[in-house]
């Protein structure tokens, strides 16, 4: 029961894939997301090499957006007609519940690309929380390139303009949370080298945060800067990561 699997879910023509390894003695549950991968081919299960350094369950999820075309993120963007990191997260929020976890015992983890859909997911599960390390918050505010490859797949004959007005809420973090009404629990660490990173996702994100309009709940939004600039937007590595892990899953607890 604890030996990791593969858990894949076809609705209707697509398929979601997990990787999923219990802990029966542990009442805590990590959901890792993937950043960009430019080397590996789908599905694309980022840090599965950690699984062993965990006492906690852990789900590791692939984003179908990947096999859309040759790209190394897809943000979970999906298709005009379907949003796939929502789909995710209905599955996901199906597993939490068949496993009974407490959604106040998971914690949803990424850096860069896998940041941004872990504040996304943190969202759609209420209760859970987000540890993200250098994310993307406004996607038409990362590298032009990549973001166009992905658009041309899942927008494809639309404007950067008519996503923008069409699907706000899939590539802005902050006009999300205004949709939905709510802002997770969430643990920002964020790298001050990263200029762009800076400039581009943190800054608008917390005066996005202090302009909301529709909000019934908002919880705590902790943030910690530190200074790498070695590392840049690379995210910690994992001796560095795993002790957030731990204090918020069990000491400082943001909720």
């Amino acid at each position: 029961m604890e030996e990791p699997f593969l858990l894949s879910v076809e609705w209707q023509g697509i398929n979601y894939e997990f990787i999923i390894r219990m802990k029966l003695q542990s009442k805590k549950l990590i959901i890792l997301g993937s950043g960009a991968s430019e080397k590996q081919s789908p599905p694309i299960f980022q840090r599965y090499t950690w699984i062993k350094d965990f006492e906690e369950s852990v789900i590791f999820y692939n984003d179908p957006t990947l096999y859309l075309g040759e790209i190394s993120l897809g943000w979970g963007q999906g298709t005009i007609d379907r949003y796939y990191l929502k789909d995710i997260a209905i599955i996901l929020e199906k597993i939490i519940r068949k496993i009974n976890i407490l959604k106040e015992n998971v914690l949803l983890y990424g850096s860069s690309g896998g940041g941004f859909m872990s504040l996304i997911l943190a969202g759609y599960l209420r209760g859970t929380f987000a540890l993200v390390n250098n994310p993307q918050t406004i996607l038409t505010n990362w590298y032009t390139t990549p973001i166009t490859q992905v658009f041309q797949l899942s927008y494809p004959n639309l404007s950067i303009q008519e996503i923008k007005d069409t699907f706000a809420e899939r590539i802005n973090v902050i006009a999300f949370y205004n949709k939905i009404g709510y802002v997770p629990p969430i643990y920002y660490l964020q790298n001050i080298a990263a200029d762009f990173d800076m400039k581009n996702h943190l800054e608008p994100f917390i005066t996005g945060l202090q302009e909301l309009e529709r909000i019934d709940a908002v919880n705590k939004v902790k943030l910690d800067l530190y200074f790498d600039k070695q590392l840049g937007h690379i995210p910690l590595e994992k001796n560095k990561i795993m002790p957030y892990m731990k204090q918020t899953l069990y000491e400082d607890r943001i909720l």
